[in-house]
């Protein structure tokens, strides 16, 4: 962890920075949640709550348990990559884990889990200087990409304890930026992962809070549907991130949600393919966001899906809907939230969790 020099609270401010930037530095690529459920589980448990690790690496906390309870389920697994290969220099190919844009691996400092410990690398390329003219206009292929770990060659890697399947993190510091917005890596979906942490505090009883594995690695979802399969749980609430448009490049008609301006009520998900939000639950949110005080956006998305996705259509049918906080830049090695946000997204759910 190197994120105490990196934190400066500022006078008045609400978010818990410490916990928010253990949670975005953890290591927890889809499949390899570990870290982050451990510390997720060691909190409700300091919070009061029963906390328990299933079989499929969810993460399960509630106060007191009856049939049909409310579940709102953040994903704990983040996008990176993963060991398909080592050539005989000790250079290492590998797979991508979860949707990323090719454009932000090129150099990126990375860390590859083994058993041995982590070890840090450099993602390679092929340099400027000696492309072709043809070379520098394509489009950046993560197949011709590679990992330098500073290997003498094959043998050496073996030594430092790679092997093919070792999972690989970006090595992203958490920082602040100006007096109310952060950035750091995982921020989709760390950020839902502190929401329910924040709402471990007086937890109303029946009202489950699940940190879900391998979210980011299913057409829709796998964790949330294991546990909610078991649960089977009068209502679900996705606690997820939502892509913030409110940047140069972007068009409010293909991205209008802003970073300040409030949680984030998704209606359709993935063109309806994924999940469409449940009409008594979308009222319910609108409801209490009024009651709260809290401004409210509101969006329908043709791709990209939450874990509401992968429950909706269990057992005959689950009440499903997803609040989320704007995040700017998800899917890359960083993302850039806003503690007005978070504040809004904790006071919404605690009184949505209270009513429902």
């Amino acid at each position: 962890m190197l994120i105490n020099h990196l934190v400066v609270i500022h006078p008045g401010a609400i978010m818990d920075y410490e916990l928010m930037g253990k949670l975005s530095e953890a290591d927890g690529v889809s499949s390899e949640e570990g870290e982050v459920s451990g510390l997720m589980a060691s909190f409700f448990r300091k919070a009061g709550l029963k906390a328990e690790i299933d079989n499929f690496g969810n993460v399960i906390a509630y106060k007191s348990l009856g049939k049909n309870p409310l579940i709102l389920g953040a994903h704990m697994d983040e996008i990176g990559l993963m060991v398909k290969h080592i050539d005989e220099k000790g250079f290492i190919r590998f797979i991508k884990i979860g949707g990323i844009d090719d454009r932000t691996l090129i150099n990126q400092q990375v860390t590859v889990r083994t058993r041995k410990g982590m070890l840090a690398g450099v993602i390679g390329s092929k340099p400027p200087h000696l492309m072709k003219d043809e070379e520098r206009k394509a489009a950046v292929d993560a197949k011709s990409l590679f990992i330098d770990i500073g290997a003498k060659d094959a043998k050496d890697a073996a030594q430092m304890g790679v092997e093919i399947g070792n999972t690989v993190t970006f090595d992203t510091r958490f920082r602040r930026m100006g007096k109310k917005t952060f950035s750091g890596k995982a921020m989709d979906n760390r950020i839902g992962c502190y929401v329910l942490l924040q709402l471990a505090k007086g937890l109303a009883p029946n009202v489950v809070l699940v940190g879900t594995s391998q979210e980011e690695v299913a057409t829709f979802g796998k964790g949330a549907k294991t546990a909610s399969y078991r649960l089977d749980p009068r209502a679900f609430i996705a606690v997820d991130t939502s892509i913030a448009g409110d940047h140069p490049e972007m068009r409010p008609e293909e991205a209008p949600i802003c970073l300040g301006k409030g949680p984030v009520l998704t209606l359709v998900e993935a063109g309806a393919r994924g999940n469409v939000a449940n009409k008594k639950l979308v009222q319910k949110v609108l409801d209490c966001a009024k009651k709260e005080k809290i401004l409210i956006q509101v969006e329908v998305i043709d791709g990209g899906a939450t874990d509401a996705a992968s429950v909706y259509n269990l057992k005959g049918g689950i009440p499903s809907i997803a609040v989320c906080a704007p995040t700017r830049y998800i899917h890359s090695t960083v993302g850039v939230g806003h503690e007005d946000d978070v504040e809004a997204h904790v006071r919404l759910l605690r009184r949505l969790a209270r009513e429902l």
